[in-house]
């Protein structure tokens, strides 16, 4: 009997890796069982107990630490990790203590022997419960899919791409490393559901998480067996896959459009898929690969080499991971944010002052409309926060007018002037006369309030149903509202918003995502996921009373109010595409709002005493 051992509380692609490892141990008559949580024991023989991902198996373990270093030493622990990483680190603390490691990847597996420990590559390959395809002729609604734990590599790669991955149906998945993957989420996919996602799809996109050249094996082998062609980066230990027979290998500087070329070329992506796929029941077979590790496991294991002294050598020379510490707040930064909101404060008080003197009311606002606006029926409402943005704002606003066109929904535009101290009004009066065919509204306030005041003002004005925040200087991508509005009207009623990803950018390019990971309240207590950019339903947006004035939250209003959403048990859904972008520079905002983050999410915190916050 070989025993699989996997952790029930780790990520569920590994208890996946586990789960296939017994599948193939059956499919060549050795009686194999799966194993969740339970230490091992002394094995019959020195295969009999296969330790998967041993760096969360026996860190994640209850076992005192005597228990699971006895417990490492009677097993033979199969690395999923690659080095470089604390995960590998963590996993060649246990992985040497046993006679002999496997690894994944023969990439990771020579890191393993520089560590004077016995390695047998273990290659991952395809079983028959992975396969929701069989091969037929299908049409497949999904164009491009990514799915990946989230790194800045990554995220820059897809966020450069957005320009050309908007017209395409796309399902970019993302997961946070905040936690283990336990189940199916909203980006990510387990069992017969990944499966099932990848038989309906008909290319992956692979990047690396880092800048080793690391082929991502488990990703990899779910896509051959489903038909869904990868586009890799420049790997290696990619054997005995053949770029440009069986997959499309490019420098990462060209693997967006290398992926857009061949998703032109159906022809050609059907007949890689299929030669890929031949492979899935012969040399890329997880019996056959398995067969193979287990007798060259046998034979090193046979010529009595032993790990120990290796794993002595690496106890003496590792070091544990480093360990975040947190710190006091910075006085200066404290003082400094202090002094900024007191002064705006003041300024913005002055000038409600005249605005009350002048036209009897401090929130007085001048509002111009088109011709068009008068007789619209809008299903979408736009609000344009604007404050000396003038210069980007035309940007802002073709990009809706391209994304209402004739298959979008019907839109029609608010802009808010929050009394910009350069010829911003004047730059959104010039666009009013020039779009006079479209639905568009300026209110230009007479006194500075926030963009919190701006955005709300501009919902005060929306007519529409669903009503989209959009900063003047950021844009929309042509399918955006159609994506937006489709899936919030699908969606129950607990969800107040839907969002997309936003790729950042400035002078230089793309600089990286936002909005790009699930919702999650457990994320939200710790870091500002999702962007003040997304479609509202607007009753439930007015119900809880729109974004907060609040000046210590300078910058951080939009992220009070998710969490106020949060509060309420109400959420919002991403959208698995790329729908706009947004500026990251031209302005002091994004330092201010950054100055002093330890102080503005102990404000956080106090204004939403139920939510459960970590200790």
């Amino acid at each position: 009997m070989c025993r699989v051992f996997v952790s029930g509380r780790g990520n569920v692609y590994m208890r996946e890796i586990a789960e296939h490892l017994v599948e193939a141990l059956v499919q060549i008559g050795r009686p194999g069982e799966l194993v969740i949580d339970d230490l091992p024991t002394v094995g019959e023989t020195p295969l009999a107990n296969l330790v998967v991902a041993p760096h969360e198996f026996f860190t994640l373990s209850a076992a005192s630490e005597t228990d699971r270093r006895r417990a490492a030493a009677t097993s033979i622990s199969i690395n999923t990790e690659q080095p470089g990483t604390p995960f590998f680190d963590r996993a060649m603390t246990y992985a040497t203590l046993g006679r002999l490691v496997f690894d994944i990847n023969p990439h990771s597996l020579e890191a393993v022997r520089r560590l004077h420990v016995p390695a047998v590559h273990l290659p991952l390959g395809c079983t028959p419960s992975m396969d929701a395809w069989g091969g037929d002729d299908r049409r497949r609604e999904i164009d491009f899919a990514f799915m990946a734990g989230r790194t800045p590599r990554r995220e820059q790669l897809i966020a450069g791409a957005g320009g050309m991955l908007w017209e395409w149906n796309t399902d970019v998945r993302f997961f946070s490393w905040h936690q283990p993957i336990e189940a199916d989420e909203p980006t990510f996919a387990s069992g017969n559901a990944k499966s099932a996602s990848l038989a309906n799809t008909r290319i992956m996109l692979n990047v690396h998480r880092g800048d080793e050249p690391y082929f991502e094996w488990a990703r990899v082998v779910d896509a051959i067996a489903n038909g869904c062609v990868v586009v890799s980066e420049n790997s290696v230990g990619i054997d005995p896959l053949i770029p440009g027979v069986h997959f499309v290998m490019a420098p990462l500087d060209f693997l967006a459009e290398q992926a857009i070329a061949l998703a032109f070329d159906e022809p050609r992506r059907a007949a890689m898929a299929d030669e890929a796929y031949k492979l899935a029941a012969t040399t890329l077979a997880q019996s056959q690969l398995l067969e193979t590790a287990l007798a060259e496991a046998e034979r090193a294991l046979a010529n009595g080499t032993s790990a120990r002294r290796g794993a002595r050598q690496r106890e003496r020379t590792r070091k544990e991971p480093g360990v975040v510490t947190t710190h006091p707040f910075d006085k200066t930064a404290s003082d400094l944010k202090l002094a900024y909101v007191s002064q705006l404060a003041m300024t913005r008080s002055i000038e409600a002052t005249i605005a009350t003197v002048t036209h009897g009311d401090r929130d007085h606002a001048d509002i111009v409309s088109t011709s068009a606006w008068s007789e619209s029926e809008p299903e979408v409402t736009v609000v344009i926060p604007m404050f000396n943005h003038g210069r980007f704002l035309a940007e802002a606003v073709h990009s809706v007018a391209a994304a209402a066109g004739e298959s979008g929904p019907r839109t029609e535009i608010v802009i808010v002037d929050d009394h910009s101290t350069d010829d911003s009004r004047a730059t959104a009066e010039r666009l009013l006369g020039e779009m006079d065919w479209f639905p568009l509204q300026l209110v230009a306030r007479a006194a500075n309030g926030g963009p919190s005041v701006a955005r709300n003002t501009g919902f005060a004005h929306a007519r529409a149903s669903t009503v989209l925040t959009l900063d003047a200087d950021g844009s929309i991508y042509p399918t955006a509202l159609r994506k937006l509005l489709v899936h919030l009207r699908s969606a129950p009623s607990d969800v107040v918003a839907a969002y997309g990803m936003l790729e950042l950018f400035d002078a230089t390019g793309s600089v990286g995502l936002a909005s790009h990971l699930p919702w999650d309240p457990a994320l939200l207590m710790q870091s500002g996921g999702v962007d003040a950019m997304a479609l509202f339903r607007r009753d439930e947006f007015l119900e809880q009373g729109g974004f907060p004035s609040v000046p210590e939250l300078h910058g951080w209003e939009h992220h009070d109010l998710w969490l106020s959403f949060a509060e309420r048990g109400r959420r919002a859904e991403l959208v698995r595409s790329i729908v706009g972008r947004r500026r990251v520079t031209g302005g002091p905002k994004p330092v201010l709002r950054d100055i002093d983050v330890a102080s503005t999410f102990v404000e956080l915190r106090a204004r939403h005493p139920r939510l459960p916050w970590p200790s």
